[in-house]
C-alpha cells in the first residue's frame, strides 16, 4: 500500500479501524483492525486482526480508507 497521507504511521497505528474500498469509495470489507505494521520501503505492510494473508489477497489492487479520516493527516 502506498499512502497518500502526511503520517501513514499514525493513520496505521496498531488498533486503528481501517475499510477497504473500490476506486468509487464503495465498502468491500470491514471494519478492519490494525494488529501490526511496519514501513517497507515506499509502502506498509498490515497485519490485521482475524485476517489471513490468503483472504487479504483478494483485496489487492484496492484503497484502504478510515472513517472520518483528515487529509492533512
Amino acid at each position: 500500500m502506498q499512502p497518500l497521507v502526511q503520517n501513514p504511521g499514525a493513520v496505521f497505528a496498531p488498533q486503528a479501524r481501517l475499510y477497504v474500498v473500490d476506486e468509487d469509495r464503495r465498502v468491500i470489507a470491514g471494519p478492519l483492525t490494525v494488529a501490526r505494521r511496519r514501513s517497507y520501503h515506499r509502502e506498509w505492510l498490515l497485519g490485521l486482526a482475524g485476517v489471513t494473508r490468503e483472504a487479504a489477497e483478494a483485496w489487492r489492487g484496492l484503497w484502504v480508507a478510515v472513517e472520518g479520516g483528515d487529509a492533512d493527516d
